[in-house]
This record gives C-alpha cells, sequence and structure tokens, in this order.
C-alpha cells in the first residue's frame, strides 16, 4: 500500500510539474534578433497611408460568433488601420455588437516568407484583435493551415489569471475544421511593452521545415508541426465573444466561449475599443537571417 501511495504521489507531482510547465510565462529569445537590413526589401507592404481596396476587402461581413463583421467599422486614420469594436442600435444588419475583418487580396504560396504586423491590439473583456494567415485549401484533406501569428484574448477573461494580460502566443490549425482538427499552441510569450496601450511587432517565417515566430523581432517559437503547402493569405480581425454565430454575447456552456464577456467592460453598450495596424509586411527570404 505505501508502494502504491508513494506512486500515486509521484505521478501527481509530475503532472503538477507538466501543467506548471505549460502554463508559465516565457519571454522571447533576446539572443536570437532578426537582422532587418538582410531581410531586404519586402515583397508585399502596406503603410495604410489610405485604406487600398485593390490590396484588401472583406473577410466575410455578417454574423461572427457573438456580433458582426462590417466593413464600415474598418478605416484608414493618420496612417493607421484602425477596426473599430462598438455596439450600435441601427447598425447594417441590426442591433448588436460591430467590429471588422479584412484579407488580403494576394496569396504567398511555397514558402519562404516572413509576415509581419505592427499593431496595438483592442483593450477589453470578450474580444479579441488577431493578425492570421489562412488558405483556401484549409480543409481535411487539403495542404493549408491556419497560422495565427498573435491574438490578444486574455485582456480581462476571467478564466485566466491576470499574468497572461499582455502575453503573446501563436498556434497553428489543420486539418479543416470538422472532426479531422488538429492544432498545436505556443507557449506564453511576456511583451514588456504591453501589447494593449503600445505599438509592438508580431512576425512568422514559413515554409517547407515549419514555422518560426517573432515578437518585436525576437524568437519566440519554432515548430514543425504541418507546414502549410498551400497558398496563404493575410488576414486582420476582431473577433467578438459569444454564442457561435448567433451575434448573442451571452454565451453559457459555449465552446467556443473566450476572451470574457464585452458587456462587463466600463460603459457596457457604450463601450469602444480600437485595434489599430501600424503595418503588415511580407519579406521572400531563404531562412530568417540573425543579428550576429
Amino acid at each position: 500500500m505505501k508502494k502504491l501511495l508513494a506512486t500515486i504521489a509521484a505521478t501527481a507531482l509530475l503532472i503538477t510539474l507538466a501543467v506548471s510547465a505549460v502554463s508559465c510565462v516565457h519571454s522571447p529569445d533576446e539572443d536570437s534578433v532578426i537582422d532587418y537590413d538582410a531581410l531586404g526589401e519586402p515583397v508585399f507592404a502596406d503603410d495604410f497611408d489610405g485604406f487600398d481596396a485593390t490590396v484588401w476587402k472583406a473577410a466575410n461581413d455578417g454574423v461572427r460568433r457573438g456580433g458582426y463583421w462590417d466593413m464600415g467599422q474598418i478605416e484608414a486614420v493618420d496612417g493607421n488601420l484602425v477596426i473599430t469594436t462598438e455596439y450600435l442600435e441601427d447598425g447594417t444588419f441590426g442591433a448588436g455588437w460591430y467590429t471588422g475583418a479584412i484579407v488580403s487580396e494576394r496569396r504567398f504560396e511555397g514558402g519562404g516568407y516572413y509576415a509581419e504586423v505592427r499593431c496595438k491590439l483592442p483593450a477589453g473583456a470578450g474580444q479579441w484583435g488577431a493578425f492570421w494567415l489562412n488558405s483556401p485549401d484549409m480543409t481535411a484533406d487539403g495542404n493549408g493551415t491556419e497560422i495565427d501569428v498573435v491574438e490578444g484574448a486574455y485582456y480581462d477573461d476571467p478564466k485566466m489569471d491576470d499574468k497572461y494580460k499582455d502575453t503573446a502566443f501563436h498556434t497553428i490549425h489543420a486539418f479543416g475544421y470538422g472532426d479531422e482538427h488538429e492544432s498545436k499552441q505556443s507557449p506564453y510569450y511576456k511583451v514588456e511593452r504591453g501589447i494593449y496601450d503600445s505599438f509592438n511587432t508580431y512576425g512568422v517565417y514559413w515554409d517547407e521545415d515549419g514555422y518560426k515566430f517573432f515578437v518585436n523581432g525576437m524568437l519566440t517559437w519554432e515548430t514543425d508541426f504541418c507546414p502549410s503547402e498551400a497558398a496563404e493569405y493575410l488576414e486582420l480581425s476582431v473577433e467578438i465573444a459569444g454564442a457561435y454565430d448567433s451575434a448573442d454575447p451571452s454565451n453559457p456552456d459555449n465552446k467556443y466561449t473566450w476572451g470574457g464577456e464585452i458587456t462587463s467592460n466600463e460603459g457596457g453598450k457604450d463601450f469602444v475599443s480600437e485595434f489599430v495596424i501600424d503595418y503588415v509586411k511580407v519579406y521572400k527570404t531563404d531562412g530568417i537571417p540573425f543579428v550576429k
């Protein structure tokens, strides 16, 4: 019996240590920093001095999770792209929470690309800004993946410890969104300047061998999980937490619930947030050059 109890206790300790290792907050690798001069000129760049409808289009206006995506919530302001989240009584699709999402017309195929955004993520519970890539071939039998470069979901999520508020993480999704779906997520990385109050850069390099992710030019995570072999497009979006595709932010027992409840923010329905994007750039490169 003593041996059995000792074995159980040892197993419990190992599980606790493993969970702690996954949940702890890490720092980017300050010894692995991108040499931007060696990257050369980008093959795609938008500094958002205006909004170019030949470069970007609406992702899919209409009902989206707990609210609506609407291109009317997106505009170029003073050299930035701004996606505004707010409650509208007389919105395009009726009363509710409105925000937006755009995708690039351009596709990036074959790998060997580094894509980067410089942005301030929207502050507030129940919504999250994101920079990601996706593919029309992100299907159960396709070769594309969803590459989540950054998502800012933990401003005030009651299910998450406060230490995750200003962290960045990265996720790869593959094999469609049905029963065959698989994903892999990075650890959490502390962003010292804060992801909601300051501009930071978030990037990913991908090729046939996998992915390398970066925060402020510093390496965070590498993985060889499901390298994309298909054309990928860029996406900038804000999601409103809620019952999936219901436009209802009330979300009990909903497996897609994330980020808390948007009506819990100060001001209630008068709450407004902004996702501010300074630029998006993509470089064609055979590997990432690091500062020596």
